[in-house]
């Protein structure tokens, strides 16, 4: 009996050693709690935005790694090339630090006239004690005043300052301005002044479009297809061979435009076309009509106008013109059939890409004293301007081999044909 309560005593002891906590488990749990304690008391981990933008960085720095070094140009000073570094940061530092006796508001000229191309030694500025003054000379080649007036007011406004007053001159404009952080005004003299820009460089390029497509098909077409590619073609709308002309420009790489009928002097008399654009239709009807033509040759990169002499002179129509095509975001060529017309400018205001027509190349006629005094006319242009846009017609066989012969001429002279995209001289600046 004695020896079998002994042996039930150490079963029992067997079975509470077995139920008693290894101590693994305490080492496990105390990892645990150092883990948790961890996680709490560490910076945070960084934002998916940051940990993408340290990868990024870290590849880009393999990828230097990685990559040989260039071998230094035979010749090549690198002290010389550390120093041209210095240089052009020590210039970029410079354009934003201010002068001496320099504000918030001068450095807002400065920047503004600098991005408007205007050369930095060019602007006059003078002090008063109630007023410091800026004369500011505008390349009438590159854009007018009312562009330039447009885009100083619009920086200073930005930058907190308000309008007093503005006078419009025939060659001059004035623009005054008061900042809350300046005890003196500001007063901006624009003014054209072109003689300072001669020193650019100023290559001979020149834009031609071909109006009046359409209606034309068959031999006489192909071979106008058979000419530079650079030529624009200015497309009726709502002809048998519109849609099909469009479509094989844009095939070639050939830029097009809806040529828009839009109502002349003279009308009904002079009749630009079906469904032409009057000055008597609503704004409803004409975005109507546009956004029809444009609908039905979305290829075409924008619009010129076909007569128009009266149409191009009245700001309501053109205003629902420009603001139809700024939508689609298309372009506008005036083909200034009248000195006198509103288009470009309203266009400008509009904040679209515009260009306005320098020239016919067949008007009159096409006869020989024809093509020479247009080939004079644009060698004298191309003195005072960075780009020309001429405009001719692809009526007939004798259109295309006047329009042949002319191109020869222009190339032999120095000329460059290119697209009209391509045309940079008023294309809307960055800052607005």
């Amino acid at each position: 009996m004695p020896k079998t309560k002994k042996k039930k005593s150490k079963t029992k002891k067997i079975k509470r050693k077995n139920k008693s906590p290894k101590l693994g488990l305490y080492l496990l749990a105390a990892l645990f709690s150092s883990f948790i304690i961890w996680v709490l008391v560490r910076e945070p981990a960084p934002a998916p935005q940051d940990l993408q933008e340290l990868v990024s960085t870290e590849i880009t720095a393999r990828k230097q790694k990685a990559s040989p070094k260039k071998p230094i140009a035979e010749g090549q000073n690198p002290e010389k090339k550390g120093a041209a570094q210095e240089a052009a940061q020590s210039e970029a530092v410079a354009k934003d630090t201010p002068r001496p006796g320099e504000s918030e508001m001068d450095m807002v000229i400065r920047a503004a006239a600098e991005k408007l191309g205007v050369p930095d030694n060019s602007t006059r500025r003078r002090k008063s004690d109630t007023l410091i003054r800026y004369g500011v000379p505008i390349d009438r080649s590159q854009m007018d005043l009312t562009y330039a007036n447009m885009i100083f007011k619009g920086e200073l406004e930005r930058a907190g300052a308000t309008l007093l007053s503005g006078i419009d001159l025939r060659n001059k404009q004035t623009i005054t301005f008061r900042s809350k952080n300046s005890p003196q005004d500001y007063a901006l003299d624009l003014y054209y002044d072109s003689s300072i820009y001669k020193s650019k460089a100023n290559p001979r390029t020149i834009t031609i479009v071909v109006d009046d497509f359409g209606a034309i098909s068959g031999s006489l077409l192909d071979a106008f297809f058979e000419l530079d590619k650079e030529l624009c073609f200015a497309i009726f709308p709502e002809e048998k061979h519109s849609v099909s002309t469009m479509q094989r420009a844009t095939s070639q790489g050939r830029e097009s435009l809806i040529h828009v009928p839009m109502e002349p002097i003279g009308y009904p008399r002079i009749n630009p076309g079906n469904n032409a654009i009057l000055v008597q239709h609503t704004p409803a009807h004409i975005k109507r009509t546009l956004n029809q033509f444009i609908k039905e040759m979305p290829d075409c990169i924008g619009i010129n106008n076909h007569m128009g002499s009266l149409a191009t002179t009245d700001p309501d129509v053109m205003q629902v013109i420009m603001d139809t095509l700024k939508e689609h975001e298309k372009v506008f060529l005036d083909s200034r059939t009248t000195n006198v017309s509103v288009a470009y400018q309203t266009a400008q205001k509009s904040h679209i890409k515009a260009f306005r027509n320098d020239l016919f190349l067949d008007s009159p006629n096409i006869n020989q004293s024809t093509m020479e005094a247009k080939l004079n006319r644009i060698i004298q242009l191309s003195k005072t301007q960075n780009h020309i846009i001429a405009i001719t017609h692809c009526h007939n066989s004798d259109k295309l081999e006047y329009l042949k012969t002319f191109i020869s001429r222009l190339k032999r002279a120095g000329f460059t044909l290119i697209p009209l995209s391509q045309v940079g001289e008023y294309d809307v600046p960055e800052i607005i």
